[in-house]
């Protein structure tokens, strides 16, 4: 009842005091050690840290046959078969990321973008948290080669380019054409000609595969900078925002939260109605994306204080009510 409660919808107040009701009990029972036996006390502790549908799926999966081997009426066949799945798995996602530790060292972006971090088994372990299932291992490597290019996107529209250069940037990705490479710094030419050579295999690699939407992988990226850009373009102009709403109505779109759920049905091999219905931003993928961009914006300013962009945290808080608002925004 307690990880259900988790999954209310705004204004389910009988779940929400249930959940308050129960999260009490259990509290209240883990801390005196009432509950036996003790599995289901470890249980119980672990849901209250986080509850279960916040959790990545395969992780959980190691988890609870660690769990299940601890039941004395246990089925051993399917105990065996959880555990040869899983490994078979784990071989799987570790050949991914050789394969793409391969290419993140070919690319040598770190040679020429000082900033450009190795991230690479952080983004493949984000995409686990969206394709988990062995059919979609190509598709798991193209969201990692989308992402990681999209966090050095972050990087050089937040931090390292003036306002002119992501303008022509943007501008760039806009034409997708080696030619529009010619204005941009050295640092940029050699990432812009990265990004077009990766994109073209990917495109080839999915049209190879009988898949009729690979486009889109090129539609996203370029409206993803268009993102990156508007922000920094509204932050550079406007300085401290004055509402909420319009702190949200630049940045929610720079969250890309919308992009990985997009390109997510583009490499499961989705319709073009459905990644076109994604990319209006429909109410569920509205409040997915503000979610992201609370929960980045917080983890940056935990990260360093000093930065520019961390300014609407305390602002908000302070001036605004800011939590109050931010579940009537999840439900607009």
């Amino acid at each position: 009842m307690y990880n259900a409660a988790h999954v209310r919808t705004h204004g389910e107040e009988t779940l929400s005091s249930a959940m308050a009701y129960i999260k009490g009990h259990l509290q209240h029972a883990a801390e005196q050690q009432t509950i036996p036996p003790s599995i289901l006390l470890d249980q119980v502790r672990r849901t209250l840290e986080t509850p279960l549908f916040r959790r990545p799926r395969r992780v959980e999966a190691r988890h609870f046959i660690s769990v299940y081997e601890r039941i004395s009426t246990r089925n051993d066949a399917i105990l065996e078969l959880a555990k040869l799945d899983f490994s078979i798995l784990q071989a799987l996602y570790c050949e991914e990321l050789r394969t793409l530790t391969l290419w993140w060292k070919e690319l040598q972006l770190q040679d020429h973008l000082s900033f450009a971090r190795d991230r690479m088994v952080e983004m493949h372990f984000w995409m686990l948290g969206v394709l988990f299932e062995p059919q979609y291992s190509y598709g798991r490597i193209v969201l990692t080669k989308f992402f990681t290019f999209i966090s050095i996107f972050d990087d050089i529209y937040d931090s390292y380019s003036t306002l002119e250069e992501s303008r022509l940037l943007t501008m760039a990705m806009e034409r997708w054409d080696e030619q529009a490479a010619e204005h941009l710094p050295g640092y940029m030419k050699f990432f812009y000609s990265k990004v077009l050579a990766t994109m073209k295999v990917i495109e080839k690699d999915l049209d190879s595969q009988g898949n009729k939407h690979a486009d889109y992988v090129k539609k996203l990226l370029i409206d993803a900078t268009k993102c990156y850009y508007n922000e920094a373009k509204w932050r550079e102009e406007s300085g401290t925002p004055v509402t909420v709403e319009e702190h949200l109505r630049f940045s929610v779109p720079s969250s890309c939260c919308m992009h990985v759920a997009c390109l997510a049905f583009v490499v499961i091999g989705a319709s073009g109605d459905a990644i076109e219905w994604g990319m209006t931003y429909p109410k569920i993928m509205r409040a997915s994306c503000v979610i992201g961009r609370v929960i980045n914006d917080v983890a940056s300013h935990e990260v360093t204080h000093s930065q520019l962009k961390i300014y609407a945290i305390f602002y908000f808080i302070c001036s605004f009510r800011f939590m109050d608002k931010f579940q009537i925004l999840l439900v607009l």
